[in-house]
């Protein structure tokens, strides 16, 4: 144990790193995921591992400290703790950086449960930077998490009155007061995001929200909105999807390898909903012809660009008229039907153009939540989530039969938590009359 308290003190830092802490939050995730199956020894290797990584960060090793102690090893967690206090008790008046020292820092006296000391570094971190959002976000949480509500929203109306994009700013605290179960706080920030709201985009974006909350819409012309919603995604779709560390496209290729598929560049293959190309360098050893559809023309421009398929075309997945001409030997849909609730009109049109024996590989969000008895439900990401038997009943429906491959993994992260993903792998019938 002494080893292990050597290599804190040698190791952690305050200073964050954006990558690094997107992957060690990555493994923490798979050691909680390792906790909840049973595999208390493999889990344990894992954060005694996490700890010994290079510059890891003080706040986040407190997080593994605490997984550590969930495990019965509360020595050890302890060793973990009082190293961290003891940093940054030592560092506590040169403390000066708002977004990566003092929030840091608070949020890890916050987990170690010394409260006054961390709202000391939340005020000096908001008044030093009240237009810092992640700043003004850290602050809220902390304030909502010690039952203090008015005050988290005082946060927010201050921080929306100081910037240039008061909408954008109303619309993300509207996600993390509903991210901490603070509906009506969500609420108000999705009231206050109506008085600011002015182009087609932003009110595609509202809606989206406003419909997860159960709340009015702003507008009927919900295509012209999404088209121009995910035209403005574009440009930086790929950089985003790298910060979430996105795993759609890894979760198709692994069930790819996983069927065994021979890489004869023998089928005509779609990729539905292609965004820009995310699939297309896997999807190559597998196709003869490789198809590009998406609703949005400018992530169509960056495929093109890219230079990874053979025919691109924008598409509307709902309308059938819009899809390429002929049948299909392999149709991929990776995180594409998070934007649908139903999905009956597209896996009906997916199984119209797919071959017998054709194999359609596709991701969706994972809803397990009991109370969800629709199949599936919007949340104020602006995405659906997808129960099991919601989607084995539509694919039947559609023609399909029982799937070849049904399992879960994590999908991306979002707000520093992760979101599980569902893949799907189902043949259709060498025999078909659809």
């Amino acid at each position: 144990m002494s080893d292990l308290h050597a290599e804190q003190a040698t190791n952690v830092v305050l200073e964050i790193d954006d990558a690094k802490v997107a992957k060690v939050i990555g493994r923490i995730e798979e050691a909680r995921a390792l906790i909840d199956a049973g595999e208390t020894d493999a889990a344990m290797a894992l954060c005694k591992d996490i700890l010994k990584t290079p510059g890891v960060p003080l706040n986040t090793a407190v997080k593994v400290g605490l997984l550590i102690r969930d495990l019965g090893q509360a020595e050890i967690a302890e060793l973990v703790f009082v190293n961290a206090y003891e940093k940054i008790r030592s560092v506590m008046d040169r403390l000066d950086d708002p977004e990566r020292a003092l929030l840091p820092a608070a949020e890890a006296l916050a987990d170690l449960g010394r409260y006054d000391e961390a709202e000391v570094l939340c005020r000096k971190a908001i008044d030093a930077a009240p237009n810092n959002l992640t700043v003004a976000v850290g602050y809220a949480a902390f304030l909502v998490h010690r039952d203090r509500l008015e005050e988290a929203l005082a946060i927010t109306e201050r921080y929306c009155d100081l910037t240039d994009s008061k909408f954008n700013g109303a619309i993300h605290f509207a996600m993390i007061f509903d991210h901490l179960n603070c509906d009506e706080a969500a609420r108000a920030c999705l009231e206050r995001a109506k008085k600011h709201c002015k182009s087609k985009t932003q009110r595609a974006k509202l809606d989206f929200f406003l419909a997860s909350k159960g709340m009015k819409k702003t507008a009927e012309d919900q295509h012209g909105m999404a088209v121009e919603l995910f035209d403005g995604f574009a440009e930086n779709y790929d950089t985003q999807l790298e910060k979430l560390e996105n795993n759609g496209p890894s979760m198709v290729l692994t069930a790819l390898e996983d069927l065994n598929l021979p890489k004869t560049r023998s089928r005509r293959i779609l990729d539905a909903g292609c965004g820009t190309g995310l699939c297309a360098g896997f999807l190559r050893p597998y196709a003869k012809e490789l198809h590009g559809i998406d609703l949005s023309v400018k992530m169509l421009e960056i495929s093109r660009k890219k230079g990874g398929y053979d025919f691109l075309a924008r598409t509307d997945l709902s309308e059938i008229v819009t899809y390429p001409e002929g049948k299909f030997d392999m149709i991929v849909c990776a995180d594409v039907l998070v934007y649908f609730g139903p999905l009956t009109t597209v896996l009906r049109n997916f199984s119209s153009i797919l071959k017998p024996g054709g194999w359609l590989l596709l991701t969706v969000e994972f809803e397990n939540n009991p109370a969800v008895t629709t199949g599936f439900k919007l949340y104020p990401s602006g995405r659906h989530k997808h129960t099991n038997d919601y989607l084995q009943k539509t694919l039947a429906e559609a023609g399909f039969p029982k799937p070849k491959m049904l399992k879960h993994a994590r999908l991306r992260n979002e707000l520093g938590a992760p979101i599980f993903g569902t893949l799907v792998a189902v043949q259709k019938p060498a025999l078909s009359f659809v």
